[in-house]
């Protein structure tokens, strides 16, 4: 019964990867030159899919001559040894489309390529089980490795996408690439089943198919409507990453006196404030900008800006404590009066209502 299920799901997720992988090879290209890294990472895609339903079909053809394939674990680690790089490199791309090198990727992948090879080798050309499982154990623990790796290139990327994103928006905005932490969260998870699959044999393997078909359907329809995002978030995946550049006591200065006066005629109420628009007023650019607030005031610009907002808002309560908080929140520059009570509890430890009757 266990093997019809995972058949059933198997030959689904064989044909469902099969046209994704199409998909991704033969849908329309934006000509936009900064998407030249989204147009190679879905070649990469169509790759990853293809592979998956090469290896898949490897399993399901004996099976559906009746017979049990002993090369399930090892195809299960190849498959996954490949995606987690190709999905790792293909998710830093959409976030930092400086990223992407097929060198590097090549790289990642001879390993994993070369052991795959052999293990396969020497089941097809019968090496002997101490040589099967030399060749097992040793994928095993590149594979491991491979998670080790992948999870770790990634989260700091991430994280440092994160911080020009806090670096260009104020306002609670939403995070339109947010989906891809959640797909890479997720193959974190499917790779240490995969782990707890090769130490025990589980009758829980037979689903991974379904969980693939969900997973690897929802990743492609995000993926092809990047495009229509990525116009949209530009101006967070092009900034230049937080560096330590080589600025002069004198550009420092200029900074630092500039946003002084700029405090001081309180432009930071704008309720459409972005770092572009102050870089501009104070007549510097976002790079700049984004490193003096980061190294000189330990702030984001997120930071700074609601910081100062904040401290506006608690001069107009002592003003007249019978303002209302959406009354607050719109005159400090809030379109949200929910993302604004937020932020007030977060840097006073108290609730509008509470600050006023302190």
């Amino acid at each position: 019964m266990i093997g019809e299920v995972y058949l059933f799901f198997a030959i689904g997720g064989f044909w469902t990867t099969l046209v994704l992988s199409v998909i991704f090879l033969f849908s329309i290209n934006p000509k936009y030159e900064k998407m030249h890294s989204y147009r190679v990472s879905k070649y990469i895609m169509a790759i990853a899919y293809l592979l998956f339903s090469a290896i898949s079909l490897l399993e399901i053809i004996p099976r559906l001559q009746g017979l049990n394939p002993p090369t399930f674990k090892t195809s299960v680690l190849v498959i996954f040894s490949f995606q987690l790089y190709l999905f790792t490199h293909a998710n830093i791309s959409l976030i930092d489309f400086r990223f992407l090198s097929v060198r590097i990727l090549t790289y990642h992948l001879i390993p994993v390529a070369i052991l795959a090879l052999l293990n396969f080798l020497s089941y097809y050309l019968h090496w002997g089980p101490t040589a099967s499982k030399v060749c097992y154990y040793s994928l095993f623990i590149v594979y491991i490795i491979s998670v080790a790796i992948s999870w770790y290139i990634f989260l700091n990327h991430y994280k440092r996408y994160k911080k020009r994103f806090h670096n260009y928006y104020i306002e609670n905005r939403a995070d339109r690439l947010r989906w891809v932490y959640n797909s890479h969260l997720f193959l974190l998870f499917v790779s240490l089943a995969v782990i707890a699959f090769s130490l025990i044999s589980v009758t829980i393997v037979s689903i991974f198919p379904l969980f693939i078909i969900f997973f690897y359907t929802l990743y492609a329809i995000h993926f092809l409507d990047y495009r229509n995002i990525f116009y949209v978030m530009e101006p967070i995946l092009e900034e230049e990453p937080l560096k330590q550049f080589k600025t002069s006591p004198v550009t420092l200065s200029h900074i630092e006196k500039s946003l002084t006066e700029w405090e001081n005629n309180k432009l930071f109420m704008n309720p459409k404030l972005t770092i572009a628009i102050v870089a501009k007023q104070i007549s510097t650019n976002r790079a700049y900008l984004s490193q003096y607030l980061n190294t000189t005031r330990e702030k984001t610009f997120n930071e700074w800006i609601n910081e100062l907002r904040i401290e506006e808002a608690k001069k107009l309560i002592e003003q007249d404590s019978s303002m209302t908080l959406e009354e607050i929140s719109e005159i400090v520059g809030y379109a949200d009066k929910g993302y604004f009570s937020k932020c007030f509890i977060k840097y006073t430890g108290k609730t509008v209502s509470q600050w006023k009757n302190k």
